[in-house]
């Protein structure tokens, strides 16, 4: 079952590792994460601050929710987006 997107939108970048943010399976609450790492490689390959990895998530969340819900239907419990993951632009 592919996940949804959480309707509030919110995420936490309090981590200096990882940003994490939900999805939900049903009712069910997916807590997911992506690699700070992977968010500042995003941002240097786009030409952007690779610090400003909050508006990095903005910009690519359907993309980063995509590989997590990917992930979840292939069995993960917490789905971690790294930079290997990435697609193109």
């Amino acid at each position: 079952m592919p996940l949804t997107s959480d309707p509030s939108g919110e995420f936490d970048a309090a981590n200096n590792e990882a940003l994490f943010f939900a999805m939900f399976a049903g009712d069910n609450r997916i807590d997911c994460r992506v690699d700070i790492a992977a968010l500042r490689d995003r941002a240097a390959e786009d030409g952007s601050s690779p610090n400003d990895v909050i508006e990095t998530f903005k910009r690519y969340r359907s993309t980063i929710e995509r590989i997590a819900s990917e992930q979840y239907d292939t069995g993960a419990t917490m789905p971690v987006v790294r930079t290997h993951q990435r697609t193109p632009r």
